[in-house]
């Protein structure tokens, strides 16, 4: 691959020696790229479980909701690489088993082969902008909300002006602040309750901050579903939106939002913005540590928290909001068995939600099983598609859900 990889046997863990911190380019290549890379996958199977850890618990959504080898990472490699080799064409059937992945990266976690535990998840997007260059994706339900991405800025088919309807009324938006607050789509349409609690934190922080009139969608769903020079256009198009209402640093309340805006404008689409994007638990936890934000209502509550996958194994954050849980006066944080870099996936991410409703509810539904299983009060995380889908599939009163900027609210 032309780097060379450092790689921590049993642990998880790997890091890539790059030289180009800011843009490496032997990384996000299309799937042709990774043609002698992906030949290496042995199909041990390694990739079904948690490796070592955990009693080898199952860890791949996809793999154990289709219960057949191709939805298993090991599937799909022998698959990329058929494909790539020219041994076998591309099909509608095969395009659905690759979008059959929230691609959570649980799977590339375990694998002990360093080139596919550093790079399966690129190869799996690769694919997808295959299938979208050929014709076969993306899925029927990606080209809904991307059209409506397009026409409303959000994927849910919701009114453009309607993004700002959660605001409070007397907040003032007439601010040059080269600080933004991002909203998001999920969070002005569905989960609107974390909007207002991370304006209302701000707000206490005497922030002087702004939110785009003009916001829309970040492009996250785009890209995850393979349409990469449908992202490519939204990312500019808001970059020119940020460069025109003088930005220089971003908040976000979103796990996605924070991943794309961080990593794949300048990473995977080259389009090197230089704002500062910073996701809000690590925010409120540096001001926890400045003494600029006191905590000071004791909750008494028993939380267990979920890794976004957005925020976790795609971008390594699993100690900040941790961190900003247990800083908050009467909480007893209990872990899940499956935690940090081995957490299950909840099922929303990837297009699956929309795509692939049975395998999602799966998902969310062992997720939150094992919840339970600790006897939280609730289940808390830092990303509103986690935890809209977690809401959407609990059943009454067997576990609340909460965002992490709720909770600090809660604790002022």
């Amino acid at each position: 691959m032309g780097k060379k990889l450092r790689y921590q046997r049993g642990t998880g863990i790997s890091k890539v020696d790059f030289k180009q911190e800011e843009h490496d380019i032997s990384r996000n290549r299309d799937i042709i790229h990774y043609k002698d890379v992906v030949y290496q996958c042995g199909k041990c199977g390694t990739c079904r479980t948690v490796f070592q850890d955990v009693n080898w618990a199952r860890i791949c959504p996809s793999g154990e909701f289709g219960k057949f080898e191709p939805y298993y990472l090991g599937g799909k490699n022998l698959l990329t690489w058929a494909i790539t080799s020219g041994k076998i064409k591309w099909t509608n059937n095969l395009a659905r088993i690759f979008y059959h992945c929230s691609v959570c990266l649980a799977c590339t976690q375990q694998c002990q082969i360093p080139e596919i535990h550093a790079y399966a998840g690129e190869w799996l997007i690769a694919m997808r902008e295959e299938a979208v260059k050929l014709g076969y994706g993306p899925m029927p339900e990606h080209v809904k909300y991307t059209e409506s991405i397009f026409n409303q800025d959000n994927p849910y088919m919701e009114k453009r002006s309607e993004r700002l309807a959660w605001l409070p009324s007397d907040l003032d938006l007439t601010s040059d602040s080269k600080l933004a607050y991002f909203v998001g789509c999920t969070s002005s349409y569905r989960e609107q309750n974390i909007a207002i609690a991370t304006v209302e934190l701000l707000n206490y922080l005497n922030e002087d901050f702004q939110i785009l009139n003009n916001e829309s969608c970040c492009g996250s769903p785009v890209f995850m579903t393979g349409q990469i020079d449908k992202a490519r256009e939204i990312a500019e198009i808001n970059i020119r939106k940020f460069k025109d209402a003088g930005i220089e640093k971003i908040i976000t309340s979103c796990a996605g939002c924070y991943r794309t805006l961080k990593e794949v404008y300048p990473k995977k689409l080259d389009l090197k913005h230089g704002i500062e994007i910073v996701h809000l638990p690590e925010f409120l936890l540096e001001k926890i540590k400045t003494g600029e934000l006191k905590l000071t209502n004791k909750l008494d509550m028993k939380l267990t928290y979920h890794d976004p996958c957005h925020i976790g194994r795609h971008m390594g954050m699993y100690q900040q909001p941790r961190e900003l849980i247990q800083s908050v006066p009467g909480v007893e944080l209990v872990e899940m068995p499956r935690n940090r870099h081995n957490a299950w996936c909840c099922g929303s991410g990837g297009g699956v939600r929309s795509a692939f409703k049975e395998m999602s509810q799966f998902a969310a539904r062992e997720r939150i099983e094992e919840a339970k299983n600790t006897t939280a009060d609730a289940i808390i995380s830092c990303c509103p598609f986690c935890l809209n889908q977690f809401k959407t599939n609990i059943n009454s009163k067997e576990i609340k859900a909460l965002d992490i900027s709720e909770l600090i609210k809660k604790a002022l």
